[in-house]
């Protein structure tokens, strides 16, 4: 009887625990997904703001300076999905995590102090060198561009902070400081439009001001919720652990490299075949993947750590079960985004960017979000292999399979094929890809290959395939633009959802 009551109580624990899980990646999805929303209409705002404060001249010059510090984005991006998957996974198991962290910091650190030193060695000389500009403005440049250098130190020295609130999934209190910095944000748009001072001068150092703000928070918030990030500075004991997340986070930034090499090597054949109003065409298309890849990079990120989780505590069917829920849910919600978007294409075009939106310009976008929704579509395969900390084969082959895309469309380009035929390269490529991304997870994960498929991406695509057919059919019969587009979300969102 002892026996019998002991597996009862452990039943009832485990049903209890998984039900607060559950409920915990649905919490945090409702904190993500209004953390999305207030970021993307606040943002707008402010880039609009800005750009008048400013001025087509210092606005320009800002957005010059702050890309070249985008070219290290991948990397910190790559040390970021380390760090919270080894904390995730320590947590899951009940490690070491107060280690896990503090290497993850040193790591960090290293990688900032080699960042500001290629940063202000390349940077200076581009300003010097390169940079257009009025010859009044080159003095202010190199000023702005130490701001935004300072800037990029300490966003790579708080990834290490953002990873143990996302591993401990407290998204409520990540959206609540991202809604902080957003409306900060906004308040130097508002203040620079009435200061007298420089402008570029004053911006640039708000923005610096704001990043250093929050690091301050999160590493208070992290000091009072998390004995992790409680450590004294000493000599890195496991240097075995150091090396695996360094490799981890260079793999990632190989697929990740790829990844982006794929679509600004898009960008620049197309300049070389077709000029610059394709560029600009294209590059309004990047404006939207960048939003519903937001879209979908939210909803991954409130189930990420339970995976994880599952992995550390090697509770494999738990972290099959939610890898194949992810792609599900993932996959439908892009789709209830992106029917009515693609439907209302050319109609959305002309209100966002009146006589600027041309039928090209539609092209692009659309084939962008077939790309987003096939890669959804095995979504949660990717987190799984993370998980287990297998991704070299994963990030290797899939970041080859994109980069072959671009030879196949300048080779359509030489055929005089038209400007479309390279999205279709990557449209085939991205469905190649979802294939290889199974295959590759049920070797080094064992994941059932049927599920993935047959029961959970085929029917999100018979359902997402059936809502667009049926919302186009509605839309060619119905003549008001505003009514049309009312329609066509509502019937998109009852298909879908029913």
């Amino acid at each position: 009887m002892p026996n019998l009551r002991n597996l009862s109580l452990s039943k009832n624990i485990d049903k209890r625990q998984t039900m607060n899980n559950s409920q915990r990646v649905i919490y945090n999805t409702i904190f993500l997904y209004a953390n999305m929303i207030v970021n993307i209409f606040v943002q707008l705002f402010a880039i609009r703001l800005t750009l008048n404060a400013l001025g087509e001249t210092d606005y320009g010059i800002f957005n010059i300076l702050a890309g070249l510090v985008t070219l290290f984005s991948f990397m910190n991006a790559a040390m970021a999905a380390a760090s919270q998957r080894f904390l995730s996974y320590e947590i899951g198991k009940k490690g070491n995590v107060k280690e896990i962290f503090y290497i993850s910091l040193i790591l960090h650190l290293a990688i900032g102090f080699i960042v500001v030193i290629l940063l202000e060695t390349g940077g200076i000389y581009y300003v010097e060198n390169i940079l257009i500009a009025p010859a009044e403005r080159i003095s202010t440049a190199k000023i702005v561009l130490h701001c935004i250098i300072a800037s990029t130190f300490v966003n790579i020295i708080t990834v290490p902070y953002e990873a143990a609130i996302n591993a401990n999934e407290n998204m409520g209190a990540i959206v609540s400081i991202n809604i902080l910095e957003s409306l900060m944000k906004l308040a130097i748009a508002i203040y620079i439009g009435y200061t007298s001072m420089d402008r570029l001068f004053i911006y640039g150092l708000l923005t610096m001001a704001t990043i250093i703000i929050i690091l301050i928070i999160k590493r208070i918030y992290c000091l009072r919720h998390y004995e992790e990030a409680h450590f004294k500075w000493h000599k890195v004991k496991d240097l075995a652990k150091m090396k695996e997340m360094a490799s981890f986070a260079a793999w990632n930034f190989i697929g990740a490299g790829c990844s982006v090499a794929r679509f600004q090597g898009t960008a620049m054949i197309l300049n070389y075949f077709f000029g610059i109003i394709t560029n600009a065409a294209y590059g309004v298309a990047q404006h939207v993947n960048g939003l519903i890849t937001f879209l979908a990079a939210t909803i991954l990120r409130s189930i990420r750590p339970q995976i994880v989780k599952s992995a550390g505590a090697q509770d494999y069917s738990r972290m099959h079960r939610l890898s194949a829920t992810t792609c599900k849910i993932t996959s439908l919600m892009v789709a209830l985004v992106s029917v009515p978007i693609f439907v209302e294409m050319p109609f959305l075009l002309h209100i966002w960017l009146g006589a600027g939106a041309t039928a090209e310009c539609a092209i692009f976008c659309r084939c962008f979000l077939v790309i987003v929704f096939i890669n959804q579509l095995t979504a949660g395969l990717n987190i799984t292999v993370e998980s287990v900390g297998k991704i070299r084969m994963m990030q290797t082959i899939l970041g080859s399979m994109h980069i072959i895309a671009l030879p196949a469309g300048f080779i359509c380009f030489s055929l005089n094929l038209p400007a479309i035929s390279i999205m279709l390269c990557i449209i085939a490529e991205e469905v190649l890809g979802l294939f290889v991304r199974t295959i590759i997870a049920h070797k080094l994960t064992n994941i059932n290959m049927k599920i993935v498929l047959l029961k959970n991406a085929l029917p999100c695509f018979l359902i997402a395939l059936g809502a667009l057919l049926t919302c186009t059919f509605i839309s060619k019969n119905i003549e008001n633009e505003w009514l049309d587009a009312l329609t066509i979300t509502l019937f998109s969102t009852l298909f879908i959802c029913s």
